[in-house]
């Protein structure tokens, strides 16, 4: 398309095309210009459509950013779901792990009780040893304090 025609006033109030007749426009708030004088013919570029110059040059358009723009949308909203299903998983693992605890704590809870272990080694009670020179702690305190105590005492 090599050149168009076009009125050769434009309106100083809303930028339009005037032609010779009487233009009715609405400014409302906008600011008015002055009418301006254009050349009644333009040439333009066939493929974009863009006023031609001298030093006019036209390039192509490119999906190129909205491709990379929406591949990053999607990456995140997979690294997004593959958190969520980490999540998830880690939330699943939890209340299998307190279902299996309350499990066996149920069944220790239902077992009866089991004898008292016996004492291993030479352990004894310091009340019942019968060895005054006993080195051990329990012992001496107790023989210290039947010697200090001034009752008599079954036994002595």
């Amino acid at each position: 398309m090599g050149f168009r025609l076009r009125g050769a006033f434009q309106c100083g109030a809303c930028g339009k095309p005037r032609g010779f007749g009487a233009h009715l426009c609405e400014p409302g708030k906008r600011r008015r210009r002055r009418t301006a004088l254009q050349n009644p013919m333009a040439w333009e570029c066939g493929r974009c459509r863009q006023p031609r110059g001298l030093r006019h040059t036209c390039t192509q358009r490119s999906d190129f950013a909205a491709r990379k723009r929406k591949a990053a949308t999607a990456e995140r909203q997979r690294k997004r779901k593959a958190a969520a299903a980490a999540r998830t998983a880690r939330r699943k693992q939890a209340a299998a792990d307190r279902r299996a605890r309350d499990r066996a704590r149920k069944t220790a809870a239902k077992t009866k009780p089991g004898k008292p272990r016996a004492r291993s080694g030479d352990a004894h009670e310091p009340g019942t040893c019968g060895d005054p020179d006993c080195l051990k702690y329990g012992c001496k305190a107790y023989w210290l304090g039947m010697a200090n105590c001034s009752r008599p005492h079954i036994g002595e």
